[in-house]
Parts: C-alpha cells; structure tokens; sequence
C-alpha cells in the first residue's frame, strides 16, 4: 500500500476518534459484565433498570435493557459486584457476588420472576454459569486466591502463568516459557496497561522487569490465543493489575522464610556426597490499603483510596573461589620443578634472566595475594591454590502506591475517576558473583549489579450515561541495570599476569537504562446490539546503553622481539625432554615476567565520542537506541442473536524504524547489495566471477545523516474475527448434549498480531566489536622493551577514518565482517487461529476443548551470505586427495604430513600448493589443525581458515578473489531478514471449577506440535545449515512440549467454625482445627527436543554443532527406542548402556568416561552432511508436585493469623536434564544435572486484617 493511501486512512480514523469521544487504551486493565433480562418463560423483558455496586468502594453504575433483553457495562473496575434490577410487574432481583476480572467479561443472565417490585429475589455469583459465551479470545485469569495461596518458587506473581494450557515451560523455568509454540518476543506483558517488558533483551516471554510484587498484585489473566484488535505487539498478553483500597481498612504483615536446613539435597550431590549449598533467605514486609479519611475534615469512603505496599529480601550468601597464587619461595624467584632424574631441582630465576630484581609493581600485587592453602590448581611447587569464600548480599526492596479519587459524578458531565500507580524496585548484588566480577581477592575492587526499576501509571476512567465509556492512560517505564566497579583502578592500566591469577579485577563499568513513556486511550460506545471499542497505543522506547570495556591499558607481561627475557632451557638443569621440559621453561618465563614486570605487550580499546570527535583515550562506548510505536484499532461486538455474538475488529500498528539518537552508528554504504562485494549481489558460489565491486565502504547512518536503517512498514493490518455461539434446544439429546441457557458454548476466531523484537536485534548490527568496525578498535604496543614502571606503557591512539573500508579492517582482524540490514524489512506477525467447544457438566465445573494453531511468518532472522563453497572450486575433491596423501604418508612413516611425495597412490594439490608456497611445515602441508581437520573430515574449517587467515593472506592473491567465499574483504557478510517462520498446531483440553464449597480446581492437557527453522536469539542470527538449500533447517522447535499436564488447586478443609464438620466446641479447639486449607500444583510433560550430533564441518563452516550424526550400523528407529532414562551404579544414562563403553576407575570405581559403541553412528563424509534427523527425539520428562499447608487462626471476623508452609518439589523427584549431544562424546548421554531443583520448603507467617 502507498504511504499517501496509509496516511489518508490514518487521518480518517484519527477524525473518527476524536468525534467519538477521547481515544482509548489498547491494554485496558478493567473488566466488563453484560447478560439478558428475561421472564420465567424465556421471554426477553426491555427497559429493566440493572444498577451494579462495587461491594469494596461502593462504585454504582446503571443501564437500561435494551428491546432484546440485553444490558451491558463494557468497562468497570475489576472487584466482587451486586446487581439490581427493578421493572414494573416483576420482583426486584438481586445477584450478590460478581466477581469482575480483567480480560474476561462478566455474564450475568438474570430471570425475573411475576410478583411487586416490593418483593425481592436473592441469587448468588456461585449458581451463575462459568462459561465464555461472548468471546473467542483464549485468556484465563490468575485471580486472587491462586495468587495469595498456591505454592510458590518466588513471591513474583508472574511465575503462575505456567499454570495455563499453551504454555510450554522447560521444568519450572516460567520465564523463558513458549506460548503457543512462539518466541519469547511473541508476548506482550503489560503492568497497569504499561509495558513491563524488558525492551532492550526481549527474549523471555514472561518477564516483567518492573519486578511485580506478590503482596500488591491484585490479578492478572494471561492471554494465549486469538487475540482481539484491543490487543496488540505479542500473540500472548499478559496484563496484570495492581491492587486498589477499600471502604474498610485491610492489610496485612508478611514474614517468609528458607533455609538450606529445610531443604533437600540434589540427586547428582547426594550421589557423589556434596552437602547442601548454604542458604538463608528472608522476605518481610506489608500490604495495607482503604479509605482515605482525614478526621473532622475529609471522609473518602465511596470516593477516594489508597493502597501502599512494602516487600524486601535479604540474603547474605557465600561464593566458594579458588584462585591461582604464587609459593613463598616462588615469589623470590626460586623456580622448582622434578628434572629428568626424577629429582626436586631448583633455578633462581633472577640469576638467569634478563631482569635481576623483584619489580615494585607487580609485587605490590604478588604478596597482597595470600599464599596458597590448596594443591587443585597450579602445580604444586610454584603455583597453588587459595580457597576462599567472598562474601556478598543480595537486598531488595518494592515500593508500590496505588490512589484512586472520584473526580465528578453527574447526571450532566458524567462519571470521572482518577486512577494513579507507582511501582519502584531496588536490587544490589554486591558483588556480583553470579558473572564472576567480585574482586579476585580481599582487597581488591569489587563489581556489582544494581537497579532501581519504576513504572508509573495515571488514568482516567470516564462514564458518560449507560452507552459510553473511555480510559485514557499515561504510563512510563524506566529499567536501569548497571554492573559497575566500586572503586576506579588504583593504577593507570590493568596487569595481565601470566602465571597466577590476576589480582585486577579487569572488568570495567557497563550498563543500560531502558525508558519508555506510553500513552494509550479505549473507547467503548453501545449502540444498539453493537459494542464498538476504538483506540490507540502510541509509545517511545529509548535504550541508552554504556560500556567502558577495555578503555583503560593492559600491560600483558612476558616477551617479544625486541625484549627478549634472556632464559634458555640450558638454564634448567636436568630439564625433561621434549613437550614436558617446554612446559617448565615456559611456566618459569611466565613467572619471571611476573615477579620481575617484564614487558610483553600493551593493548587498549578506544572508542569514538560523536561522529567528528574521532578515537578518544578513556571514551565509553556509549549508544542511544530509540524507535516509537504508534496502534490504532477498532472492533466491534455484534450480539447477533441472544445466543450468537460476532467479534471483528482491526488493528494498525506502525512500528518505526529503530536508531541511533546521536549518530553513532555504521553500515555498508550500499546496504545489502555491499555484502556481496566483488562477486556481485545474488552471485553466490560463483568463483572467477567478478560482477561486483569492491570494497565495500563503511559510513555513518541515523543521526544528522537522515539514512535510515530500513524504510518504514506502513500497511500492518492486523485483523480479527470470531464468534461464540450458544447452542439452545428444547428438548431431546442435543438439549442433553449441550444443556439449557449458559451451559455450553462453541467459541472460534482468526486474528492476526504483529511481534516486536527488542533493540539488541539492531545493537549487534551497529558496529561493536567484529562487527561493522569503525566506531571501536583495539590498539596495541607490540614492542615495549625493559620492566613495568608506575608510569605504565605507552599506546598508540589508532588513526580515525570514515569512511572505512571493509579491506582495511580486514587487515586489522581476520575477523572482522558486515552486517546490515534488508531495506525492505518488515515487521514480524502471526496468524492464529482457534475453535473450541465449553460445557459445564455440573454446578460451577466446566468442561473446554480447543484446537488451536498458529503461522509466525516474515520473523527475523539474520544470515550470512559468505557460505564457505567446496564444490564449484574443486575445493572438496581436493581436500579428499589430501587425506589420501596423509594416509599414504603416515603408512610409509613420512609423518603427519599431507604432502605429495610422489608416494604410489599420492596426487598433486594444486590448491593447497598455491596457499601454503613459501611457508614453514607448521603452518603448511604439517599444520596440526589441518591434519586434524583431515582426519575428522572438517572440509568446511578448512576452507575456511584458508580464505579468511592473516597467513594465506599473500598467496590468496594467486587465487580468484571470491574463490571461497562471495566476499573475501569480511569474515562475515550477514544481513537480518524476514526469512523464519514457525507452525504450531495443538489440542487443549481444561477442567475449570470455580472456588464454591471450598473448593477451587483448574486442571489443563495440551497436545502440540512446534515446527520452525531458528528458535531466536538476542541478534537473531543463526546461518542457514546452507544458503544451496534452505529446506534443510525446518525442524522441530527446541521448546516443542508434546504432551504436558498442570493442574492447580485450593482447597478448604470442611472442619472448624461455619464448616460443615466440627463446627461447634469449646474454643481452644475450634480455633485449633478452623481454617486449615491446602494447596497444591501438579505438573508432568514430556522432554524437550533432543538431537545426536557430529560437531563436523562436512559441507561448510556453519555451525558445526548443528550438522547432524551419520547413522551407520543402526536405524533412527533403534537410536530412538534405545533413549531413556537408566540408572546404573556408574551413573545415569540416556540411552542404554548396553550401546556404550563405559569405563571406571580401577581404584575408585566411579565412571571415567562412556562412549558410544562403534559402528552405531559416525560422523558424515566430506561434502555431506549427517541423516540423523534433528530434534526428533524427546528428552527426559519432567514431574513435579508443589504442595502448600495454610492455617488461619482468626481473632476477629476478618482478622487473622496465617501460617503457610509451602513445599516445593514435595516428593523430591529427580527431574534429570539431557540436552543435545555429540555421538562421539567421551560421556556420550551421560546424564549429570536434574531440571527444577530439589525439594525446598519454605514459611510464611502473616498477620491479616
């Protein structure tokens, strides 16, 4: 569609808008009720006066029935509701106990009875029917009491959306959960109506990075299949709402507690006897909310609220290190070792080398390193190890204030509420042992990781008359998270030790702060038996992110040309021969170099400040991402008939172009066409044919220069339709099929939803690192010469170009390369569908089974053009008559060598004799990795290493410059596409029973299938198995889940007070057995995907861990059949050990290694790849049963102490891990981890009120 036409249609519906009122939020957090007034005879009854009252705030809203009997409020706060009707010539009814959820209409069905409008009927939530009759989307609501009483890992709510059908989670690992078979970036998580996502790294679906609170969490219904248009970014929504106050004060205190005593050990641990981890945790804090009341001057009962809650955690943890010292005498310059006699020798190495004293410097370092208590490392003479615990905490605190005020209540203006919520987080890891950036030792400056994440969210809600309702929501999201050094470096540059472990710790500052403000706004109009609902959703994202990664010196000590260390292994008497005695006389240079500073080399990282300031000494590297969004939709709800509602609806979303705010940004000056260089776009596998240019030029992009990434994608239309119909029949089986009114409903819908991925898909692609290089290089100082000084080593600040040429940077690292961006790019979506039948087969149960399948298409997926070629070039048959040459050469005892020397049988290798000429053996025809390569058949590493290292880069220039690869100029030539897809197709099957008579239920079953060609990463990159053949990649999806089963439950145990058994006694005991009520989750599922590798590159260099195993002496079949679980006394197994070779040692009896017999699979021939098909076989399933014990002890009507105990992993099941594996593993499917943890026990003690 032109973008003329785009934005003459976007004008049309902007005016259509703001004639209908104030536009609308498309994550509303409200619920909505509707339902049909009818007379004992079904007869529909209009003009009924429905008023609905919030029981907790006293909000009262009124509508009419219309000429069908029908009556609706499309937008309330969620919370428990009493409806009235009153009509002349029937009873007023009243129905107590409506519970609202956010996401799922209320239907409430009411009968009036013939009688005075004095006369009352009484009718309860609990004889009301629980199924979805008005809607196709597929969302469940988490409600409050799963959220406050089932067993939980973690006091953050979101972890209870793995109890929802079409969620596949790998052991109890919610957050990188796959719903309906998508990648993590299909999943939308909002907070109060703002996005909660991590927006910079968006690759796990169900994290909030604002860090939900259990203790102020309300709600929150999880979305997982055909999405209406009000809905949008993400096939999953998840959307949770914070809680509100009251007309009554209610709160409570909390206490959680968890200590290694309580808990179980680990299968694997308790198997090779390793004691529990240490492990003290504490979670404390309180929850209160109500009217707002100001003695003598202000009662806001009915008017105005608040709710403030307060949650820490503190855990004081120890990190077990074991670092690399010098020995006392060692760090004198007494060097010790066993010489060939078998005999302790000893060599001062101040005596022999260049230097002769101890430098200042680096000893300064050396002796505030303890001396060593350990043997495990170094060895044993000169270098041992130093055990230690560091010792570090891990506070956190959230702060969540939540105020709600009546604005204006009038007949006239209309009914105005103001809803406002704050949410902050504090986390510190001090240090931060988790990426293993504490200090190497006391003393030393540590690294931590901290963030103080908020979201804020304002709306008004707005109800004009009984027909028409808006909410408009401002939100803004602010992520910081920063890793960051607690004291600068005492020295002006880093010493890089090469015998011990350094005593800098090297890392240096880096961090992102990711901000997003947000404005949306729904608006619901009633017009006749039409609920139409309009709106928009406008955000902007920004990410700035900043890395300070090697900007100060390091000065790496040891030797070089031009300061040679003067020790000679005649130095060292009786010194062993050959690799042995190399080894000690390189351990001693290295410990010379140390203990007397002796200079080897100096390298520093600069980076560029703003496009004209060039390399700047000590600059960060510092970018700004930004990209804004902007939906608008519309969509209607039709109740065609009493029985029958159509949904449709459209939905337009513009996700703009991402970019550098500040200009810092490179790309190929001619975009993809660039990537190609000398061979020409589309000129794959074509050597000699030179139909481009080169080279390829790297220039600035975004910023002043006005050159966007990829060009805009204006037609992302997303529509949606569905309809839910209720089947009624008078009589007969069909009548006992699908019951009367209300019991059964057949829902079916398609929508369409566009995804949207987080800024690291443009980050790797801007130039960092190898990647784009221009705006960040690596100088060094090869040649310093003498001893370390205070004053450090100088380092050359390299030149600045720009532009700069793809061969330049080649010069600089063999592995530097392109990528960029295909200018037609455009945004990811998903088509969904689903059709199901509900039923509740009895009071409060029900009954649903669905098909649901989805199509992800045009999703991103970054490749790279320069494919290794063996074929076209004669490069494979060449490489098979060099392992010819090395068999023939190792038989007649000519060495490891592929040489031709004329040996019978032996062939000329043109190719190899044009790229090695002129080098030493070690480097040509004796080279131990191409030997190496040879014998394992690597052809593809091969080729490779010969196109793209420094090396051959001289005799390369006799072959056709794109004779491997397209490019010659770049180690890589990727570009980030719409080539990947996925299919997902699945039978969901749920037991729903709402909480009545103490008892709440939701058991669920899902049976899919995932298929796709990438899973997805932060870059999205994963090079096709071959450019020749795309097909080849479509396997099935790694978090594929055929079968899974979850169930959660609550329930109330019968006795004590108001209970059906001993509800009457002396008080001691009543208050003794009242209230215990138990908990429980109950999950099983099938294994993921597991695939038998070779690791080899057969065919190209891509991705050799993905080029499957060759099967030879056994079928697929008997592969497959032979994996399970086996427990043995030398270990666990995946496979049966009857297929292996298992080995234990003589002495202790424990398992030294297991490998796969011989003759069952091998590794594919040159030029091939493997046939065993990947991801076709199931891992180990996985089991678990979390159960929890509350007991309330109340000493007031609604005030209570609560003690729960929950445990997690009751049973203490092993659920074993296997993931993918190489068949000729030395511990081919050995098994040594369990998914899931063991049992751990866990108590909270609360006060409610």
């Amino acid at each position: 569609m032109k973008r003329s036409s785009v934005l003459q249609l976007l004008c049309s519906w902007a005016v259509m808008l703001a004639l209908s009122s104030v536009p609308v939020d498309a994550q509303s957090v409200r619920g909505s009720m509707r339902g049909h007034v009818q007379d004992q005879s079904g007869a529909v009854v209009p003009g009924v006066s429905v008023t609905i009252r919030n029981t907790a705030t006293g909000d009262n809203f009124s509508a009419l029935s219309d000429e069908r009997g029908a009556y609706a409020f499309p937008s309330i706060n969620l919370g428990t509701y009493t409806l009235t009707t009153e009509v002349v010539g029937f009873k007023k009814a009243e129905v107590q106990g409506i519970v609202v959820e956010v996401g799922v209409p209320a239907i409430v069905d009411v009968t009036l009875e013939v009688g005075g409008s004095s006369e009352q009927v009484l009718v309860t939530a609990e004889t009301l029917s629980s199924v979805n009759t008005v809607s196709s989307t597929l969302t469940n609501v988490i409600n409050t009491r799963q959220v406050a009483d089932l067993p939980l890992p973690t006091r953050n709510p979101v972890d209870l959306a793995r109890l929802q059908i079409g969620v596949a989670v790998t052991g109890t690992d919610t957050r990188n959960a796959s719903v309906g078979g998508l990648r993590g970036a299909a999943t939308n998580v909002t907070q109060d109506g703002i996005n909660a996502m991590d927006n910079f790294v968006k690759t796990s679906s169900f994290f909030a990075i604002s860090a939900p609170s259990l203790a102020s969490t309300e709600e929150f219904s999880v979305t997982v299949g055909t999405v209406g248009s009000d809905s949008g970014r993400g096939l999953a929504q998840v959307r949770m709402v914070t809680k509100s106050g009251t007309n009554e004060l209610r709160g409570s205190v909390f206490w959680q507690h968890r200590n290694d005593n309580l808990n179980a050990n680990s299968f694997f641990s308790n198997s090779s006897g390793t004691p529990r981890p240490p492990e003290l945790q504490n979670w404390g804090g309180f929850a209160v909310g109500g009217p707002v009341w100001l003695p003598r001057l202000y009662d806001g009962r009915n008017r105005s609220f608040w709710f403030f809650s307060y949650e820490a955690f503190r855990e004081n943890f120890a990190a077990l290190r074991n670092r690399t010292v010098l020995t006392e005498p060692a760090r004198k310059g007494i060097f010790r070792y066993t010489g060939a006699d078998g005999q302790l020798q000893s060599v001062n190495l101040l005596e022999i080398g260049n230097a002769k004293a101890i430098n200042p410097v680096t000893s300064a370092q050396l002796n505030a390193m303890p001396l060593p208590n350990n043997t495990e490392v170094g060895d044993g003479l000169n270098t041992a190890g130093y055990r230690f615990n560091v010792l570090g905490t891990d506070p956190s605190d959230k702060y969540v204030g939540r105020f709600d005020q009546e604005l204006l209540q009038s007949q006239k203006w209309g009914y105005h509420k103001l809803e406002f919520v704050y949410n902050r987080a504090e986390f510190l890891l001090k240090p931060d042992t988790f990426n293993g950036i504490e200090a190497p030792f006391a003393g030393g400056a540590n690294a931590y990781q901290s963030s103080v994440r908020t979201l804020m969210a304002t709306a008004i809600h707005s109800t004009f008359g009984s027909r028409v309702t808006n909410e408009a929501r401002f939100g803004h999201q602010r992520a910081p998270v920063g890793f960051l050094r607690d004291s600068a470096p005492k020295n002006p540059f880093f010493i890089n030790l090469g015998s011990v472990t350094d005593y800098d710790n090297t890392f240096m500052s880096q961090g992102r702060n990711t901000l997003v403000y947000q404005f949306l706004d729904n608006l619901a109009v009633i017009r006749g038996t039409h609920t139409l609902r309009m709106g928009m959703d406008f955000q902007s994202i920004s990410a700035l992110t900043f890395n300070d990664a090697g900007i100060q010196p390091t000065i790496n000590l040891g030797t070089n040309s031009a300061n040679p260390d003067g020790i000679v292994n005649s130095s060292f008497p009786s010194l062993p021969a050959g690799a042995t005695g190399t080894a000690i006389a390189n351990r001693a240079r290295s410990i010379f170099a140390d203990i007397t500073g002796f200079l080897g080399t100096a390298t520093q990282t600069f980076n560029v400040a703003s496009p004209t300031s060039g390399f700047v000494s000590g600059a960060t590297r510092q970018r700004n991402f930004k990209q804004r969004m902007l939906a608008l939709y519309l969509q209607d709800e039709w109740r065609l008939r009493r029985n029958m509602t159509f949904n449709y609806g459209l939905r337009w979303e513009w996700q703009g172009v991402p970019y550098e705010s500040q200009g810092l940004a490179i790309q190929p000056k001619n975009g993809v066409a660039g990537l190609w260089g000398i061979s020409g776009p589309g000129n794959l596998f074509s050597p000699g044919s030179l139909k481009g240019t080169a080279p390829t030029y790297l220039d600035f992009v975004n910023g002043d220069t006005g050159i966007k990434l990829y060009n805009n994608d204006w037609n992302n239309f997303a529509p949606f339709v569905g309809v839910a119909y209720q089947p009624l029949f008078g009589s007969g089986p069909l009548r006992r099929l699908f019951g009367s009114q209300g019991q059964s409903s057949i829902r079916a819908g398609f929508a369409v939803s566009y995804l949207q991925d987080g800024f690291t898909v443009v980050s790797n692609a801007l130039g960092v690192g190898t990647t784009n290089p221009g705006l960040i290089q690596s100088s060094a100082n090869n040649v310093p010469t003498g001893v370390l000084t205070s004053s450090g080593v100088p380092v050359p600040v390299p030149v600045f170009k720009m532009p700069v040429a793809d061969a330049d940077n080649m010069l600089l690292n063999f592995n530097n390369g392109l990528w960029t961006f295909d200018p037609n790019l455009r945004v990811p979506y998903v088509q969904q569908w689903s059709f199901g039948i509900e039923r509740e087969v009895a009071r409060g149960w029900v009954l649903e089974a669905r098909y649901v399948g989805n199509h992800a298409i045009k999703v991103f997926r970054a490749v790279n053009y320069n494919e290794v070629n063996i074929f076209e070039n004669g490069f494979l048959d060449e490489f098979k008559n060099a392992k010819k040459n090395l068999d023939i050469n190792i038989a007649n005892a000519k060495g490891s060598t592929f040489a031709n020397n004329n040996l019978p049988g032996q062939v000329a290798l043109p190719i190899f004799s044009t790229l090695l000429t002129g080098l030493s053996a070690s480097s040509g025809f004796s080279n131990s990795t191409f030997v190496n390569n040879l014998n394992l058949g690597n052809v593809g590493a091969t080729a490779s290493t010969l196109a793209f290292s420094s090396t051959y880069r001289t005799n390369r220039a006799n072959l056709a410059p794109n004779f491997f690869v397209v490019n010659p100029n770049a180690a890589f030539a990727r570009v980030l596409t719409n080539s990947s897809f996925s299919n997902y197709n699945s039978l969901q099957v749920e037991l729903r029973k709402r909480m009545s008579h103490g008892l709440y239920l939701q058991a669920g079953y899902t049976f899919s299938k995932a298929l796709t060609d990438s899973e997805g990463s932060q870059s999205n990159l994963e090079d096709f198995r071959t450019l020749r053949d795309l097909r080849l990649d479509r396997h099935r999806a790694s978090f594929d889940q055929t079968h899974r089963f979850i169930s959660n439950f609550i329930y109330e145990l019968p006795i004590g007070t108001g209970r059906r058994w001993l509800s009457s006694g002396i008080t001691p005991l009543r208050k003794m057995i009242e209230g215990w009520q138990i908990g429980g989750i109950i999950n099983w599922q099938t294994g993921g995907p597991v695939s038998i590798y070779s690791n080899r590159s057969t065919f190209n260099a891509a991705n050799p861990g993905l080029n499957p195993a060759q099967l030879t002496g056994a079928s697929f079949e008997q592969i497959r059949s032979a994996m399970g679980v086996y427990k043995t006394e030398q270990g666990v197994f995946f496979i049966d050990p009857n297929l292996l070779n298992v080995t234990v040692s003589p002495t202790t009896g424990k398992l030294t290694g297991a490998t796969l017999k011989e003759g069952l699979l091998g590794a594919p021939a040159p030029g091939t790849f493997g046939n065993m098909p990947r991801n076709n076989i199931t891992g180990p399933p996985f089991s678990q049963f979390d159960f929890s014990i509350t007991k309330r002890t109340y000493y007031a009507e609604r005030r209570n102490i609560e003690l729960k105990v929950n445990f997690l992993n009751a049973f203490n099941h092993p659920n074993f891990a296997f993931t993918s594996v190489i068949f000729d593993d030395a511990n081919f499917a050995r098994i040594s981890a369990t998914r899931g943890g063991a049992r751990i026990i866990t108590f909270i003690l609360s006060l409610n009120f």
